[in-house]
């Protein structure tokens, strides 16, 4: 039985052609790992910052209960309580930042 070969069709499909394509099927292959590795460095890093977060909380939670503790100074209530509000404006915008960049990932 004899098969025929079209010509065209043996030039696109070339011994050289197949290597071009195993070549971009590595690349794609090599691009996909790093995408997985740089989105679990991603969640990692949300998960650190959220961590951060709370302890901040507690932290400024802290500072108020000292500045409250401090009534009789009313100099050192004003600059605790001063810089707990700070802080805490601070750590809200980091959890404003988080919250949009979370949603950011878990949408694409």
């Amino acid at each position: 039985m004899t098969v025929k070969l079209d010509f065209e069709e043996c030039l696109k499909d070339s011994p050289r052609f197949r290597a071009e394509i195993e070549v971009v099927q590595n690349d794609v292959s090599e691009l996909e790992t790093r995408l997985d590795k740089l989105v679990k460095q991603c969640h990692a890093m949300l998960e650190a910052g959220k961590v951060y977060c709370q302890t901040s909380k507690s932290f400024i939670n802290g500072l108020r209960e000292l500045g409250h503790h401090c009534s009789q100074d009313s100099l050192m209530e004003e600059c605790l309580d001063t810089f707990s509000r700070r802080l805490s404006d601070i750590v809200d915008a980091y959890g404003v930042r988080d919250f949009l960049f979370t949603s950011f990932i878990l949408t694409s």
